[in-house]
């Protein structure tokens, strides 16, 4: 009998994936202990706990989020550095968020720091929301093809990348007074510089026949988006892409992540075969 097309399996269980763990992500929530005691560590539980209830497909699901731990544990910090925002005042949330951006102040003063601590801040109010879409979409995949520390290593590349290519640009235009001079201090933090490098490098996990019009379509994106809109974080989206193509290295190699291997055993109770088998996009 023809398999389901692994198109179709990644979209489904990606979807599974991310309805299950916002299940055990509220459950944890509303424990009241996800600072203390992390939130995946509390959302695993109400997990596996709706696995049983729920059958094959919903396992199937869970399998999906554990098999992609860097993904899902980047979006629990995400949460709790969301729901510390949420607890603040306004005024109180700028300072705190403008602490951590990578302005050229503090590029300048304290840059180790700062971009480290920019990328675990999602401010906007449909941020946190938005990246747990996406980056179901786009780094889970990637992260069980390649694994934890590749996927960790190109999103690195492109958040501390672009963020110091467009930090040089900014000094430079301040040179020839192209820009104000209050960019110096402007708030500057989030996930999308190393997103935007990951969705680029997934170019090369794609099926040959799709990887032309995928690179074509994000290229149009971003440069659409750089030319409406003009802010330096659009500019710094291309140059995230652009490294992230770079990336081409770190990917071509990959044989599937050890966390697919991990849980193999779940792997085989499923009637559908491992996606780290075949390129994404093939169907079999």
């Amino acid at each position: 009998m023809r398999s389901e097309p692994p198109a179709k399996r990644i979209a489904a269980e990606a979807c599974e994936g991310f309805v299950a763990l916002a299940a055990g992500l509220g459950q944890g929530v509303r424990a009241g202990e996800a600072a203390r005691y992390g939130v995946w560590m509390l959302a695993l539980p109400g997990i596996q706990r709706l696995a049983g209830s729920r059958g094959p497909r919903l396992r199937q699901g869970i399998a999906y989020v554990r098999s992609a731990p860097a993904t899902y544990g980047y979006l629990g910090v995400l949460l709790v550095t969301g729901l510390v925002l949420a607890r603040l005042s306004d005024p109180l949330a700028d300072r705190l968020l403008l602490a951590q951006s990578t302005n050229l102040h503090h590029l300048a003063h304290d840059p180790v720091r700062v971009l480290l601590s920019s990328a675990f801040w999602a401010p906007g109010k449909y941020d946190l929301l938005t990246s747990a879409i996406l980056f179901t979409l786009v780094l889970a995949p990637v992260e069980r093809r390649i694994g934890s520390r590749r996927t960790i290593a190109v999103f690195a590349i492109g958040h501390v990348g672009a963020t110091l290519v467009m930090g040089a640009g900014l000094w430079v235009a301040l040179q020839f007074d192209a820009v104000e001079r209050s960019i110096v201090n402007v708030r500057d933090v989030g996930t999308s510089y190393g997103f935007f490098a990951v969705a680029a490098a997934m170019t090369f996990l794609l099926a040959r026949p799709l990887r032309a019009p995928y690179a074509v379509a994000l290229l149009a994106y971003l440069a659409t988006t750089a030319v409406v809109f003009g802010g330096f974080g659009d500019y710094g989206h291309l140059a995230a892409m652009a490294l992230g193509f770079a990336s081409y290295p770190i990917v071509r190699c990959s044989s599937g992540p050890v966390a697919s291997r991990i849980l193999a055993g779940i792997a085989r109770s499923e009637t559908t075969p491992p996606l780290a088998s075949a390129p994404l996009g093939v169907t079999e």
